[in-house]
């Protein structure tokens, strides 16, 4: 038999494989296509703060009840959905501009499935005690790592769409592994899931 999949997944499909010169042009130029995420990374980086006080409340639902009520938990996927449209579309793995908020419709997709109820207790407590993010350090780690390397693979992405008009799927398939690692991590330490993420870019 084989295991069930990871509750967490992020999927981008490969379309027809074709990527806009002018965006990979700007790419190329010192990042300088971040320029036009500017909206999305100040309204984020405020999100991010409110959203952990959010999972922090989360953590005190589950102590107490089992289980979070519905706004919490929405706003926690909200907040990976947005956050993995801008990663997809800076990494070229999509043309489509990132939505704001959450939309059913971009091509860049997260999908979590409901956690079983009770959730951990002592995952919770963890998780108040401010010990559960600390379990997750070596996912931490390694991304932090791999991340100095999917910018640099990024700018080379940029540079084969602008000579070739394509991003390579070696690429694609590696951005959409690094960004579904990077979702299952922090869905793990947000209590979206009670199940400890796998070290691995594949699905």
């Amino acid at each position: 038999m084989t295991e069930p999949a990871y509750p967490v997944d992020f999927l981008v499909p490969v379309g027809d494989g074709y990527r806009n010169r002018g965006l990979a042009t700007l790419g190329v130029v010192m990042f300088a296509k971040t320029l036009l995420l500017i909206p999305h990374i100040f309204l984020l980086t405020a999100y991010f703060i409110a959203v952990q006080f959010i999972v922090w409340i989360g953590y005190w639902y589950i102590l107490i009840q089992g289980g979070k009520p519905f706004w919490v938990e929405n706003l926690e996927i909200i907040f990976l959905e947005w956050t993995s449209r801008v990663f997809a579309w800076f990494t070229s793995t999509t043309d489509v501009y990132p939505t704001f908020g959450t939309d059913e419709n971009h091509p860049a997709q997260v999908t979590v499935v409901e956690a079983p109820a009770p959730q951990s207790r002592l995952l919770a407590l963890l998780g108040i005690l401010l010990i559960r993010p600390m379990l997750a350090f070596p996912h931490i780690l390694i991304l932090g790592w791999l991340t100095l390397g999917t910018l640099a693979a990024a700018w080379l992405g940029y540079v084969l769409i602008l000579l070739n008009g394509t991003l390579p799927l070696a690429l694609h398939f590696y951005f959409v592994g690094f960004h579904r690692w990077w979702a299952r991590t922090w869905a793990w330490i947000a209590a979206l899931t009670d199940e400890y993420p796998p070290f691995t870019l594949k699905p």
